[in-house]
């Protein structure tokens, strides 16, 4: 997070929020030696894939909802993922795949999945602390 704890005028404050970019980063998967160019979401873009991941089933008259984790993971994947291109047509052909999500969840091991998953969302700032302004 930004260290500076000074008080920042209205109008700096817009100009941090115009001059922001999307924080990447990348990692390789050991096992297959390869780069792997990841991006953080938008709080849009999380949003609409967990509602899109999300199951909801009556039990006993009551809604209940579940998330789909596995889902959810090559979710993430999918959107935040720069390079390499998932959806290239030599991968869906050599895995018979549907499409980039179906190849992610093909060529990816459950762990490699997770953690590439968990880098994802520490792109997309969750785990982490906010400072708090003391007056």
């Amino acid at each position: 997070m930004i260290e500076d704890k000074t008080v920042l005028t209205e109008n700096e404050i817009i100009s941090r929020l115009l001059g922001s970019e999307i924080p990447e980063k990348t990692v390789t998967v050991s096992r297959l030696g390869i780069p792997v160019k990841l991006k953080g979401l938008t709080g849009k873009e999380v949003y609409k894939l967990r509602e899109r991941c999300t199951q909801r089933l009556k039990e006993k008259g009551r809604e209940i909802s579940r998330l789909d984790e596995e889902a959810f993971n090559v979710g993430l994947l999918a959107l935040a993922t720069v390079s390499p291109d998932w959806g290239n047509s030599a991968l869906i052909q050599k895995f018979n795949a549907s499409g980039k999500e179906e190849v992610i969840k093909r060529v990816l091991l459950a762990g490699e999945l997770s953690a590439l998953g968990d880098v994802v969302l520490d792109l997309s700032g969750f785990n982490e602390e906010l400072d708090e302004v003391k007056n």
